[in-house]
């Protein structure tokens, strides 16, 4: 099974593809930046968004992880809503290609302010544009996944694990500061800042 991962560069990106060859599976990893990829898998350095033929020239692949995505961190960036369509179109044109299955990391930022346990059925209200683009981009591959007969998967991500050194939060900026030295000192003093404001 070939398994094709955009944004395979970011922090998530660059664990799953590594835990997707550890599983066998055949790997297509694409990003604008190829630097922290595991070798291993097929790494194509692109701009997903000007592709005319995405599905072939990123080798016809069964399955796709969608995790490309910019600014994440800065949740009122008015790229989110820029970006929004070029999602679409991308997907849209990965669908025609011939993909039968697309999964795609959406954000706990869909869900808004909301007071007790959540779960898949809970209501959307974002209150950010990275979670309005983001949960305006899911109501609409749905759509067209259903139209296509096309396996559609929306996985929404809630706690940061793992590979945070390459991430931009400030879990980030801990696990840096710790592995240059010093890391539990300021760790100390933002947990402090946090418990502050």
């Amino acid at each position: 099974m070939k398994i094709l991962v955009t944004g395979a560069n970011g922090y998530l990106g660059q664990g799953i593809v590594k835990e997707l060859i550890r599983r066998n599976y055949e790997v297509v990893a694409v990003s604008l930046h190829t630097e922290n990829i595991d070798e291993k898998a097929t790494v194509i350095q692109k701009d997903i968004f000007h592709l005319e033929e995405p599905f072939e020239e990123l080798g016809s692949p069964d399955i796709m992880l969608h995790l490309a995505w910019r600014n994440g961190f800065s949740h009122q960036e008015i790229s989110h809503i820029i970006d929004l369509p070029k999602h679409y179109c991308f997907i849209r044109k990965m669908i025609q290609g011939g993909l039968k299955q697309v999964a795609i990391m959406g954000s706990v930022h869909e869900i808004g302010f909301y007071e007790g346990s959540v779960d898949e059925n809970t209501p959307t209200a974002p209150l950010s544009l990275y979670g309005i683009a983001k949960d305006a981009l899911r109501k609409s591959v749905e759509l067209i996944t259903k139209e296509n007969n096309v396996i559609f998967q929306w996985i929404r991500g809630f706690y940061i694990v793992g590979n945070v050194e390459y991430g931009c939060s400030v879990f980030s900026q801990i696990a840096k500061a710790e592995k240059k030295g010093g890391g539990w000192n300021f760790h100390l003093q933002m947990v402090q800042i946090n418990l502050t404001l």
